[in-house]
């Protein structure tokens, strides 16, 4: 019988450590970006946008570098969900760039990275406006709504992979206590 309870007390420690295991290892990295690594854009850009894989914490920053190593200045930065987004002082003049990004997540560790992307936008003088305001109100809309769908399915995902981690560290935590108790009145 004492064998058999310090077998199942050994069992119910490896699977509570390989659980608590597999969420410490879900490191934040950067998962897509806009613009995408390696994307040459043939217009102005000064948002950025980083999506990463696990949760991210307020420390996370970016710096922003040309090939010469000019670094160009970050306005403001937002935090939603999942996406770090940058905002320049002014937009990004045609050339090479690299983001590189240091990230704090949500499993307390830090993690960092970076990648490039190339602006080939044309001049103001020759951008010529083909589209009505209507029609860009319009694509603005859609996006509104599938930015906030998008949004809600990943809250539903880690809600979901919370819920799961908290209910398995409780059932470990039971059966532990279970087993004690009933070692304890063995005894007596």
């Amino acid at each position: 019988m004492k064998s058999f309870k310090a077998t199942f007390v050994v069992v119910l420690l490896v699977f509570g450590s390989a659980t608590m295991a597999s969420q410490t290892l879900a490191h934040s990295y950067v998962d897509t970006s806009t613009p995408e690594d390696g994307e040459t854009v043939e217009e102005t850009v000064d948002t950025i946008t980083m999506h990463f894989d696990a949760g991210i914490e307020p420390a996370t920053t970016a710096v922003v570098t040309d090939v010469d190593g000019n670094e160009y200045t970050i306005g403001s930065e937002e935090f939603e969900g999942d996406d770090f987004i940058v905002h320049l002082d002014e937009p990004l003049p045609s050339g090479d760039y690299t983001v590189a990004w240091q990230a704090l997540g949500a499993d307390g560790h830090g993690t960092e990275g970076e990648f490039n992307f190339t602006v080939d936008a044309q001049d103001e003088e020759e951008i010529v406006e083909e589209e009505e305001p209507e029609v860009i109100e319009e694509e603005e809309e859609d996006l509104e709504v599938e930015e906030s769908a998008e949004t809600d399915v990943d809250d539903e995902e880690t809600d979901q992979n919370s819920g799961l981690v908290i209910a398995i560290v409780v059932a470990v935590l039971v059966v532990g206590f279970a087993v004690f108790f009933m070692s304890r009145r063995n005894k007596s």
